[in-house]
């Protein structure tokens, strides 16, 4: 799940503009960045993302694992630009010289933890669920402005690790110094991807004509989106999909996913009583609705049942959002059928 265009092999920057103060390479990190427990989709299983500044942090087996991890996503193909496998004593400064973090399953309370983890010979393919990096997009002047890299192990997909994985993202980079975040480089084929930034409140800023010659569309050249977002407050206005994912287990269950608050319990009441759960249906899935709309978290099918109804007489803005907000509820409709129409090639022709 890249984001990135940097070449693994260049030498290592850091962020010496926007607000100070700038960090010296692998120093400590801020105090208020530490481990953080999150929860899987399936609302039970527990896992912790663990923050490093320096590769040598990191126990040399999960680095080698990682780094296989890596190599395997850049061999198919797909995702990254990468056609050469990045040997691995290029990997640990190219993912951990600024920051890194690995998910791990598990409370973990502590870097210290994870290297006693490697010393005990742990096997970090069933340990091991993902890895992230921050680090500047651009040197200098505008190395406040930052960028990511992620990988999802193969054991781990369709577990909810690349969206937790991006919302810490967005919690850590700021407090790392970073004002704005730029990935420029996710090809349009990469849905899963794609549906991460588009949830989690990125703008498509650009896109990268024909730019990707990838293994599974030898006969075409793909387009990439290039993503960017602010960091902070004014970034912030999205509605996490998984808010509805744990209403929806708390209607099924009837009891808090595990890690929920005070705050967090109080809400899921509320939510309750204005939510309902339908039974799936032979061969379907159940569905959460509000008020008699189903809710629509996946933003994959939000843009597909927009573009669904677009194509129907190809109506303007306000038309098609009223006509999926007879059946549907998602924050932002409008947003999404800005984008259908926009990509809509039919109506590029007449507007030319």
């Amino acid at each position: 799940m890249p984001a990135m265009l940097d070449d693994p092999t260049a030498p290592v920057i850091y962020r010496i503009s926007g607000d100070p103060p700038y960090p010296a390479p692998f120093q400590a990190l801020p105090p208020e960045i530490g481990p953080r427990q999150v929860t899987l989709r399936d609302r039970i299983t527990i896992a912790t993302l663990v923050p490093f500044s320096a590769p040598d942090q990191v126990p040399l087996s999960l680095l080698s694992y990682l780094c296989d991890m890596l190599n395997k996503e850049i061999e198919k193909g797909d995702t990254y630009p990468m056609i050469a496998p990045i040997p691995l004593e290029a990997f640990g400064p190219y993912w951990f010289a600024n920051f890194g973090a690995v998910m791990l399953l598990g409370d973990i309370q502590n870097a210290d933890q994870v290297r006693q983890m490697g010393r005990d010979g742990v096997d970090w393919e069933k340990q091991c669920l993902g890895s992230f990096y921050i680090k500047p997009n651009y040197p200098g002047r505008s190395s406040h402005v930052c960028n990511g890299g992620f990988i999802v192990t193969d054991g781990a997909r369709n577990r909810g690790v690349g969206r937790l994985m991006g919302e810490e993202y967005l919690n850590w980079a700021p407090k790392l110094g970073y004002s704005y975040s730029v990935f420029n480089l996710v090809y349009e084929t990469n849905v899963a991807s794609c549906r991460i930034w588009d949830a989690l409140g990125f703008k498509r800023i650009g896109r990268v004509k024909g730019c990707g010659n990838l293994k599974s569309y030898p006969d075409q050249l793909v387009d990439a989106i290039i993503y960017g977002r602010d960091l902070g407050p004014e970034g912030e206005d999205y509605v996490s999909e998984e808010r509805f994912d744990k209403i929806r287990y708390y209607l099924k269950h009837g009891k808090y996913p595990n890690g929920a608050d005070r705050a967090e319990k109080s809400r899921l009441r509320s939510a309750a009583t204005h939510y309902k759960l339908i039974p799936a249906e032979e061969d379907g899935q159940e569905k959460l609705m509000l008020k008699g709309k189903e809710v629509i978290a996946d933003p994959q099918r939000q843009y597909e049942i927009s573009r669904f109804i677009h194509v129907q007489n190809h109506g303007g803005i306000n038309k098609t959002t009223a006509t999926i907000a007879e059946k549907y509820h998602w924050v932002r409709i409008k947003e999404t059928v800005s984008l259908v129409i926009r990509n809509c090639p039919e109506c590029k022709d007449l507007a030319k």
